[in-house]
């Protein structure tokens, strides 16, 4: 995956995509499983649109061939962005002015905005260059490309042209190693993948021809928790060595005989602990000792530096009960 993260805001993406699936409290095992969640999602997802791609057919809007090709090997997203490329091409781009020099054949074309752009083919690489630079920005060819192919009755987009991104099938290889045309169009998967894609495949051929009647979604949706139930055996109560079993040996090992690792114990950190009320507070000062005071001797609740302050205070009360 690190190999399609290019730019910060493909970071940022993911970054978005696995805060759904994690929690910041996790502990590693936690983490992992969201972490297999995340990308067992994306692959369901992915799997959904090729079944989508390979099986739905595009409503062509023009009658070039280069539509018709287009609609063959661009996922259904690349074919829509391509198509509006192709109907601007046909409505709205005129050429200004065409010459050579040297190997190389220059197009200056209009578009609808009143914008002139230049595009230059090279006869010795049989390559396309445009001034806009879109297939270089996003992998797609743009409408003053098109305009040029049709104008050389081209009817098949040119191999390097086709990009890699938006393509029906996959041209990446390993990690670090870029686009390739040189590869296979599809890979051989195994027995696996191959039952599970044909799974795929009836689940969503089932839900289209059952969508809008709600009697064969609820029979179909019974026995979907049935089939459930059996295959994966939920509903069954597990005993506690079950339970201690299955959590073993999805660890990996055994419960230790003799624990030596602990949590820490609580201790009382500063701040802790619940308000002592008024009285609460006097009994305690009572029950601590008392301590002689540097400048009148006596032994008190008092020192040098507020022995002036108690004295006081206590005559005062003498006076009131005198009173």
């Amino acid at each position: 995956m690190s190999s399609l993260i290019k730019t910060t805001s493909i970071s940022e993406s993911q970054n978005i995509f696995f805060k759904r699936y994690s929690k910041s409290r996790s502990n590693l095992v936690e983490f992992l499983m969201n972490y297999n969640n995340a990308l067992d999602g994306q692959r369901s997802n992915n799997n959904r649109l090729e079944y989508l791609d390979f099986n739905t057919i595009p409503t062509l809007k023009t009658n070039s061939a280069l539509e018709k090709h287009a609609s063959t090997i661009y996922s259904d997203s690349g074919f829509k962005l391509i198509q509006s490329e192709i109907e601007e091409a046909v409505d709205n781009v005129t050429m200004v002015t065409v010459s050579n020099i040297g190997e190389n054949e220059i197009y200056v074309v209009n578009d609808k905005f009143s914008k002139n752009w230049t595009v230059s083919y090279s006869t010795s690489f049989d390559s396309y260059a445009c001034s806009c630079k879109m297939f270089g920005r996003i992998g797609l060819v743009c409408s003053h490309i098109f305009w040029v192919l049709r104008n050389k009755k081209i009817k098949l987009i040119p191999n390097e042209l086709h990009g890699g991104r938006w393509l029906k099938s996959k041209f990446v290889k390993a990690v670090h190693c870029g686009f390739d045309d040189d590869i296979e169009t599809f890979i051989v998967a195994d027995e696996t993948k191959q039952e599970y894609r044909d799974m795929h495949g009836d689940f969503y051929d089932i839900a289209r021809l059952i969508e809008g009647d709600s009697d064969k979604i609820r029979a179909f949706r019974q026995i979907m928790a049935e089939g459930r139930k059996e295959v994966l055996g939920e509903g069954n109560v597990l005993s506690i060595s079950e339970k201690r079993l299955m959590i073993e040996n999805f660890y990996g090992s055994h419960v230790p005989s003799q624990i030596d690792v602990h949590p820490p114990d609580v201790i009382k950190t500063k701040g802790c602990g619940r308000r002592l009320s008024r009285l609460e507070k006097e009994m305690r000062e009572m029950s601590k000792p008392g301590r002689k005071c540097g400048k009148c001797g006596e032994v008190g609740r008092h020192d040098s530096r507020n022995c002036d302050k108690i004295h006081e205070e206590n005559n005062k009360k003498k006076r009131r009960n005198q009173c």
